[in-house]
């Protein structure tokens, strides 16, 4: 599952709430999401399975399916259903710990969290940030997996975020207000994300003894640091003192365009350029010294970036290259057009 849907698994977690009332067509999106708002503090736990439909980059659909339940204040369980090759795959938050546990790997990761913990989830700011990064409208009701619901359409008012995401639909169960499920269109209108709530629970008295992780029994445990998963920013001269392979800059780059931080995650680094709110992401590493996964690259183009093949790929509206060059891989990912994407990966020295 990969980045971009485990955060829409964890918005729209968040944003459920309990209060009993019927539909009707007197509500206006700002008095549901107010509702939805004012109720937050009545969970005190939660459960579902979380079905998420989205596009590859091979524009193949892929589907996920994971159970999750949730404790007031600081108590998280999910395990992956589907698909099969992840099936098995268990993260759990209990307090200041986190433990994740690989069945393919038969490896358990442990991470202490900081005080300001970034998991913490707030779900009062969660909803007024849909309601500030939005404009809100009213779709009328429909019925949902055999419930009512409120139907709410949120356009995004920030230029760049609308380059992303044209609009979003939400269903809002008219009983007891949680969200039985969101869709997410790109700036043609075609839908490429759907999240939908299933078996859906609240404040059944889930015991703690759920949020305990228990060990397999010959598993290895690998201890994480948070640190390593959240690099600090840092300028360009501090990321080439700390990596065992020479950076490279564009020599050029467009109108507005400058430097503005690099973070470094192992033997990777990212160079952030930005201009105003738009960014520009150039990512290095040693060839097979990150293990990732690579991204699936079916519908993928190929190009020549001076005189090497490399491939393109445009999704969400975002543009991105990669290709490699003396044993170092480059990815260059932004907002461009290909051309100007292009002339800046060829500067890159």
């Amino acid at each position: 599952m990969n980045k971009q849907m485990k955060q829409i698994a964890a918005v729209l977690l968040v944003l459920a709430a309990v209060l009993i009332s019927g539909c009707t067509d007197q509500m206006t999106a700002e008095q549901i999401a107010a509702k939805m708002e004012a109720q937050h503090e009545s969970i005190e736990d939660f459960s579902a399975t979380m079905v998420t439909t989205g596009s590859s980059f091979s524009g193949e659909t892929e589907n996920t399916q994971m159970k999750i339940m949730t404790k007031m204040p600081d108590k998280t369980r999910s395990e992956l259903i589907e698909p099969a090759e992840l099936a098995g795959m268990v993260m759990v938050r209990n307090g200041s710990t986190m433990w994740t546990y690989d069945p393919e790997k038969n490896q358990v990761s442990k991470m202490t969290l900081p005080e300001d913990d970034p998991f913490d989830m707030d779900y009062t700011e969660l909803v007024k940030d849909l309601m500030d990064r939005n404009d809100i409208s009213y779709n009328g009701t429909e019925d949902l997996y055999g419930r009512s619901t409120f139907v709410i359409e949120a356009t995004p008012k920030n230029e760049t975020d609308h380059s992303f995401i044209s609009k979003t639909r939400v269903w809002v169960d008219c009983e007891n207000w949680m969200l039985l499920g969101m869709e997410m269109y790109d700036q043609d209108g075609n839908p490429t994300v759907k999240v939908q709530y299933r078996d859906v629970t609240f404040n059944t008295g889930i015991p703690d003894s759920e949020f305990i992780f228990e060990i397999p029994e010959g598993c290895e445990v690998v201890e994480e640091s948070f640190e390593y998963m959240m690099p600090e920013e840092m300028t360009l001269e501090e990321a080439r003192a700390n990596l065992s392979f020479d950076v490279r800059t564009p020599s050029y780059l467009p109108d507005g365009y400058e430097f503005d931080h690099a973070k470094i995650f192992g033997e990777e680094v990212s160079l952030i350029y930005t201009n105003g709110s738009e960014q520009l992401c150039l990512r290095e590493h040693v060839s097979d010294a990150v293990d990732q996964p690579e991204p699936k690259m079916n519908e993928s183009e190929v190009v020549s970036i001076n005189g090497v093949d490399g491939e393109f790929i445009s999704t969400f509206g975002v543009n991105t290259f990669w290709w490699s060059v003396d044993d170092i891989e480059y990815s260059l990912s932004g907002t461009l057009t290909k051309e100007e994407m292009v002339r800046v990966a060829e500067s890159i020295t």
